[in-house]
């Protein structure tokens, strides 16, 4: 079904660019981006070859103005990501740049503009040199981390990128008690440099975690010293003004550079004297000249533009994916050919803040998700895009089977699991603890005051909407009010970090350390000592054991006793119920419209390319892959 699939998306995209050539548009339409995978050879093997392409035949030049954001159509591959608002500032200290594609420090970091040392491809779970030279290895205890820095490295300024630029990245982070400085200060001595090219990371033997330092190199970037040396002159080193200035021209080591930024769109081209064609990494450049990412109201608008081919990669959700290609003909496919079409990866989970009245009491957060019907949240918030939970029984594991196969006991874990829609007994749960309603307003009390509470995610996110408006059912149903509210990305960030919401929705992460790290995301409390800003944990839940299983885990070598930690974080964790997931859901939806570009990645086809964000760790392999119908 692929092939045919893709032989009909050929077709169809030639007969789409014959009419765009005859037309003949006078801007680019809008825009979205890709997940992508890695190529067959990785950067420390030998270079990609380059593909002759033959010369094209001649049509009418479009008509661009850069200056306004205007690119050649096929020369721009358009993103469809997370860009849901303005962009704030493109600088990495800042909490929230709000810059999808050019500013994300996650484990599968965005490396479209500033590099990681390695790149995390989630297929094959390894990290892949990029600015590094080769793999990196370990001191015969265990406490220093070493790598080299490729000479080839420049800035987009020309100078060499060096291990004294990683080095202060660190100290910079650690002193201005950026989100990054806080949590890896914990685990990382210091990161020094034995010479220009060769970096130390010392582990805190007080605080050791091997998992949190290899974590480290696939998200953190290398920023130019000299440039963070010019910064802390203008500001006078003051720590909010370091970490809000804009940093627009800040030099950057990666392909790209940000040529236009407005309420509408965000464009990136493509530096041609990128050292990265060097023989030591890709030997030659990305296909696209410019990269773009139109701004969207929702994910409906989103769907409408990726169907009329204004998006190249498209990676929201979007509702019965099949019928773009089964009931429209377009030249539109999935990284999985068939259900649930995409790789599940993440649990996009409903998380409670630990700090209001009412949600802080154990039974009231069972109550609310034991009555969720999650089957209703596959079925119609999902489209069935997803795995259910009745497939893989709800923990802190994804559906993966190495994360699977660290439980130890699953029927020890069954006890404390749920299956949802169980109205009844949440009810039982709730008056034996006394939360009744007093006053037959249909709302229980909890010490006088009603249990009413907002649920919120970002506006136009549709399959997160679905899912809390489900929710909100199901605390009707039970006496609880739960009110969906759906602001601004921008302003959900802001709530979500700051702590200032009741129940909001996150999603985990996949990386070098997972599924520890998701869990750590999830669950780890800083000692009850918690930063200002969150980034994870944005509940504020605080367990002084999960805490110690935490710190415990990543420096556990005996399988069964890894395994009998992992089964008593996962009890604490659905007996506490600080989150539960919603739906089983991909790191990143993949789906590809070939109208202009093609080469995408998809399941079985040899590559090694994961469905990442074509420029979130290795997938940015994808930009190398790909060419122009």
């Amino acid at each position: 079904m692929k092939k045919s699939r893709k032989i009909v998306a050929l077709l169809l995209s030639l007969i789409m660019l014959a009419t765009f050539v005859a037309c003949a548009p006078e801007a680019p339409v809008s825009s979205t981006a890709p997940e992508s995978t890695p190529v067959e050879s990785t950067p420390e093997s030998e270079p990609v070859e380059s593909t002759p392409v033959e010369s094209e035949p001649e049509s009418t030049p479009e008509e661009v103005n850069l200056d306004e954001g205007e690119t050649p159509r096929n020369e721009t591959l358009y993103f469809g990501t997370g860009q849901w608002g303005p962009v704030i500032n493109n600088n990495p200290l800042s909490g929230n740049s709000n810059n999808s594609l050019g500013v994300e420090q996650s484990d599968m970091g965005r490396v479209l503009q500033y590099e990681t040392p390695y790149m995390f491809n989630m297929l094959d779970g390894k990290a892949h040199p990029l600015l590094a030279d080769g793999d990196y290895s370990w001191n015969a205890d265990n406490t220093v981390l070493s790598f080299k820095i490729k000479a080839a490295a420049k800035w987009s300024d020309g100078t060499p990128v060096t291990a004294h630029d990683y080095a202060y990245t660190f100290d910079t982070h650690v002193k201005y008690e950026t989100t990054l400085g806080v949590d890896f200060g914990q685990y990382i001595e210091s990161i020094t440099a034995a010479d220009d090219l060769t970096v130390e990371i010392k582990v805190k033997e007080d605080n050791y975690n091997m998992l949190k330092v290899t974590s480290y190199l696939p998200r953190v970037y290398c920023l130019q010293k000299a440039y963070i040396e010019k910064m802390e002159a203008e500001t006078g080193g003051a720590a909010e003004e370091m970490k809000n200035a804009d940093w627009w021209e800040a030099p950057h080591s990666g392909p790209y550079g940000i040529l236009f930024n407005s309420n509408q769109k965000i464009v990136f081209e493509r530096n041609d004297d990128y050292w990265g064609q060097d023989a030591s990494m890709w030997g030659k450049l990305p296909a696209p000249k410019y990269v773009a990412h139109n701004i969207y109201a929702d994910n409906n608008a989103m769907g409408t533009a990726f169907e009329a081919g204004e998006i190249d990669v498209n990676q929201q959700y979007l509702a019965e994916i099949e019928k773009t290609w089964e009931e429209k003909g377009l030249p539109i496919s999935t990284y999985i050919a068939e259900a649930p079409y995409q790789m599940a990866a993440t649990m996009p989970s409903a998380v409670f803040n630990m700090s209001r009245p009412g949600l802080d009491q154990k039974v009231v957060r069972q109550a609310i998700a034991y009555a969720v019907n999650y089957e209703q949240i596959i079925s119609s918030a999902m489209t069935n895009q997803s795995p259910t939970f009745a497939e893989f029984p709800r923990c802190l594991f994804n559906p993966s089977e190495p994360q699977r196969a660290l439980i130890l006991d699953e029927a020890k874990l069954a006890e404390y699991q749920w299956a949802g829609n169980e109205v009844e007994r949440s009810k039982e749960l709730l008056d034996a603890a006394g939360i009744v309603d007093t006053d037959g307003d249909g709302i229980r009390e909890y010490n006088g005051e009603n249990l009413s509470f907002s649920c919120e995610c970002p506006v136009g996110w549709s399959d997160w909407e679905a899912s809390l408006s489900i929710v909100s059912t199901a605390g009707k149903n039970i006496g609880i009010e739960l009110e969906t509210l759906f602001p601004e990305t921008p302003q959900w960030t802001e709530h979500t970090q700051t702590g200032n919401f009741d129940i909001t929705m996150a999603g985990t992460t996949v990386g070098i350390s997972a599924p520890w790290s998701g869990a750590y995301n999830m669950l780890y409390g800083f000692g009850g000592n918690f930063p200002e800003t969150m980034t994870f944990n944005q509940g504020r839940y605080y367990n002084p054991r999960v805490d110690e299983i935490l710190a415990l885990i990543p420096n556990e070598t005996d399988e069964a006793a890894l395994k009998a930690l992992w089964e008593e974080l996962n009890i604490i964790y659905l007996e506490e119920v600080p989150s539960f997931a919603l739906m089983y859901r991909p790191a990143y939806f993949h789906e590809v419209n070939e109208s202009v570009w093609t080469g995408f990645p998809m399941e079985g086809d040899g590559s090694n390319i994961p469905p990442q964000v074509a420029c979130s760790g290795y997938g940015i392999a994808t930009l190398y892959n790909i060419e122009n119908v």
